[in-house]
């Protein structure tokens, strides 16, 4: 796996049917600063990728359109898990 293509919201840009057909140059290639909440938020807090944040999956990724490629039930079980103590001691990227 190309580390390059591992986008800030945890998706493999590799995996990608647009990036695959040459229409995408993947996340840090084809975004710059205001396009992607985040990949914005990750640079800020300058850490690898959303899942690895503390507030992960924050209300912004929940409720926002457009925030993140990632399922919005799964990040609410994942927010459920963790609040629950289910996911305690794990990064939330799993």
């Amino acid at each position: 796996m190309e580390e390059r293509l591992l986008g800030k919201c945890g998706f493999y840009c590799g995996s990608c049917p647009t990036y695959l057909n040459g229409s995408c140059a993947g996340c840090l290639e084809a975004n710059g600063p205001g396009d992607c909440f985040t990949r914005d938020c990750v640079l800020e807090r300058k850490i690898a990728a959303c899942g690895m944040c503390g507030d992960f999956p924050c209300d912004t990724i929940l409720e926002k359109r457009r925030c993140t490629v990632l399922d919005k039930e799964w990040l609410r079980w994942k927010r459920e898990a963790k609040q629950s103590g289910a996911g305690s001691g794990a990064t939330g990227a799993q």
